[in-house]
């Protein structure tokens, strides 16, 4: 079905029929009702060609290369993730990400002159940048899902700027006036906006789970560490505390490392909690998602992703990012309920590259 180019209120989501020929019946009750595990068929070495050329080539062109850069990557993660022996694909195009990231240079550049010569502009660039923040994530999204497929099937993102600001003010809300003990209802309260607007074809994306569960899966990590140190002090207290056992420097300098240690493990063991909280209560019309991800293998990757990047000086990025994306992938699979085969398109326009490129460059991280 070909997408129209003009955008168009979605239709109600339409019932998932066979046509006659697709399945038979026997057939049909193979396919739907089982588990499809999501593959990764990719590689670092892989990776590693395409990222070493990204990087020089970009250099070389003083960055005009970087929108095809991004394609590639794209294109080569989308690629090489499979479901149900259909894959994914990216189909933007670089010359519009081109232009978007030119106009997205200039507002970028426009603000740092302001930050230099002028408070007053500064400061009124970065108000005007903040409040821009739920527009610049709702059309990134958008664009981004609008280039997304699955096999024939695209992506689509309904979500407005009315919804995109008020889930912003409920979230600034939220996070001010509890004086931030409520984070974890924010992420809640954007996962639901993101994932509650989300199709695939006509079917729609649903995130079923409770704020409480976000609670649980930010708060958890932090009890165990504030546990985990508390538990540490008592016992050097004991081992240690004779006037022959250590100095007062000696045993705040074993602490301070032990901590150091705990806090740099809790930020990945945070993000794969809600990486299995998000996933675990996520439908896609009748179908649900699953992942049998490990919270702390996920943390145990995440870290020593870090490290060996620091280790050799960036040379292994691709080597990280692969192990990761690999991971998340393929922990992640699908109670097939609804016919993929009866995926129809909304209509939707081909939307512009400009917000998603003043996210790049102003670090605005969309990923769900």
């Amino acid at each position: 079905m070909q997408n129209s180019q003009i955008e168009t209120p979605l239709p109600p989501e339409l019932p998932v029929m066979n046509p006659p020929g697709l399945f038979g019946e026997t057939e049909q009750a193979d396919v739907l009702g089982r588990n499809y595990h999501f593959r990764f068929k990719g590689n670092a070495s892989e990776y590693f060609g395409i990222w070493i050329v990204n990087i020089l080539l970009t250099i070389v062109t003083l960055g005009l290369y970087a929108p095809w850069a991004k394609v590639r990557r794209l294109r080569y993660f989308y690629g090489n993730t499979w479901v149900f022996q259909r894959r994914f694909d990216f189909t933007g195009l670089p010359t519009k990400i081109l232009v978007g990231r030119i106009i997205a240079l200039v507002v970028y550049g426009g603000f740092s002159f302001a930050a230099k010569y002028s408070w007053e502009a500064f400061l009124a660039g970065f108000v005007l940048i903040f409040f821009a923040v739920p527009w610049l994530i709702r059309s990134t999204i958008r664009f981004r899902a609008r280039n997304s497929k699955f096999s024939n099937s695209r992506f689509f993102f309904s979500g407005t700027n009315k919804s995109a600001y008020w889930c912003f003010v409920k979230c600034l809300a939220v996070v001010v006036f509890t004086l931030g003990l409520f984070t974890p209802v924010a992420v809640w309260l954007y996962k639901r906006e993101c994932l509650n607007h989300l199709y695939l074809g006509q079917l729609k994306f649903n995130l079923n789970n409770t704020w409480g569960d976000y609670m649980r899966a930010m708060y958890v990590p932090l009890f165990l560490f504030m546990g985990f140190g508390a538990l540490l002090a008592v016992i050097f207290a004991i081992l240690f505390g004779s006037s022959d056992g250590l100095n007062d420097a000696s045993y705040v300098f074993i602490i301070f490392g032990m901590y150091l240690i705990g806090y740099m493990f809790i930020w990945p063991l945070t993000a794969a909690r809600i990486f299995i909280t998000t996933w675990n209560n996520t439908t896609l019309s009748r179908s649900q998602f699953h992942t049998d991800c490990n919270q702390w293998r996920y943390a145990w990757i995440v870290l020593s992703n870090w490290l060996a990047k620091v280790i050799s000086l960036g040379l292994l990025t691709p080597w990280a990012v692969v192990r990761l994306y690999k991971y998340q992938t393929e922990s992640l699979h699908l109670m097939l309920v609804d016919d993929p085969d009866q995926l129809q398109n909304q209509m939707q326009q081909d939307h512009n590259a400009i917000a998603e490129e003043l996210s790049d460059i102003f670090d605005l991280d969309i990923s769900l």
